[in-house]
């Protein structure tokens, strides 16, 4: 008899020991420059670095770029948002998601630290207030400013940025400028010659997920040096990663049985197609459970509306394709569940990075 594996599981759990992890560079953060704590603790709240944050940030301020490759949840956002504190004008933050950018910059704006973003969803009155806003020598001049990868085609922003002073590029999402990368776009190819044509030297390009062909990539296109690579293991101490073989037809009755035991419980369940997560939140709704489901056809209203119930809680359980997650960065996911098989596995390590953040 033949049984197909299904699902795959990504929960919250400590496990007994911690495996050594051969081929990953770890570096650990050396004793604390004191500037740096004090910006750490007053803005951002912490008392401490995580492993690879204070080696990236000291190499930004030697006016040196960087590639830092931590896994999902791992701390990649504070290693531009603290030097762009530090340093004279304006960070530039490349990220591909107006939900991801949505997120970061209401966190900075709750901690007082002047960012805003510039995408499609603002009217012709909001850019040119923000335009404003980024001339201005006032304490609302803004320190970092996020966009699209698509917006640096436009000629009108790129005449804007010449009026600018631009201390540091940060390219989130980074495997994206990789012809390799598993969510390659060709938008990206273009920030390498537009940071070389506004002479920018400090660059930080930031990934969850890079093989050695990809980061070599990335550094070659940025001329970052190799001991200016910082990279830790993709290993998370607090997930346990469970595969449970399963038929095809007894896959629903098996994923009602692991949810039933914490429905109330933030979880993500990915499926390969969109018909997929839709039939799986029906039933689980027609079983009493509060599923929705999450994907690139619906309407993009809906999926905003998806995406809000999530992170509030109103919406504790989640079905949907890859479209979800990107943009993602609620902290208490507790379960991470593949009713099919991912397709690579770099994309597995990049959506159970979702769980467990706090």
């Amino acid at each position: 008899m033949s049984s197909t594996p299904a699902p795959l599981r990504a929960n919250v759990r400590a496990p007994t020991h911690i495996p050594s992890s051969p081929g990953f560079s770890i570096r650990h953060s050396p004793p604390i420059n004191p500037s740096l704590q004090a910006t750490l603790e007053k803005h951002f709240g912490h008392s401490q670095f995580r492993d690879g944050q204070q080696p990236v940030i000291e190499t930004l301020l030697a006016d040196r770029p960087a590639l830092a490759i931590f896994p999902t949840g791992g701390g990649k956002s504070l290693c531009y948002q603290l030097p762009a504190l530090l340093l004279d004008g304006v960070t530039l933050v490349v990220s591909p998601l107006i939900a991801l950018m949505k997120d970061q910059v209401d966190a900075l704006q709750q901690r007082g630290i002047a960012a805003a973003r510039l995408d499609s969803s603002l009217s012709t009155e909001e850019t040119f207030a923000l335009y404003d806003r980024l001339r201005t020598d006032s304490k609302e001049k803004i320190k970092l400013l996020y966009v699209a990868p698509e917006r640096l085609a436009n000629e009108k922003f790129r005449a804007r940025l010449d009026e600018m002073s631009i201390s540091l590029l940060a390219i989130d999402e980074a495997h994206c400028i990789s012809e390799w990368g598993h969510n390659f776009r060709p938008d990206y190819l273009k920030l390498a010659r537009f940071a070389k044509d506004l002479g920018l030297s400090r660059v930080l390009a930031l990934t969850a997920t890079a093989t050695p062909e990809v980061a070599a990539d990335i550094r070659r296109n940025f001329n970052i040096a190799e001991s200016d690579q910082v990279q830790l293991s993709f290993h998370r101490p607090n997930l346990q990663l469970r595969s449970t073989p399963s038929s095809e037809k007894d896959k629903r009755a098996l994923l009602l049985d692991r949810l039933r035991k914490d429905p109330t419980a933030p979880t993500i369940i990915y499926g390969t197609r969109q018909e997929t997560a839709e039939s799986l939140a029906a039933f689980l709704k027609r079983e009493g459970l509060p599923a929705r489901p999450y994907h690139a056809g619906l309407r993009p209203e809906t999926r905003s509306a998806c995406q809000e119930a999530f992170m509030s809680g109103e919406a504790p359980i989640i079905t949907a394709t890859i479209a979800f997650g990107m943009g993602i960065d609620k902290a208490d996911i507790r379960r991470v569940i593949h009713y099919n098989l991912p397709k690579s596995l770099e994309n597995y390590t990049q959506e159970i990075g979702r769980a467990g953040r706090d």
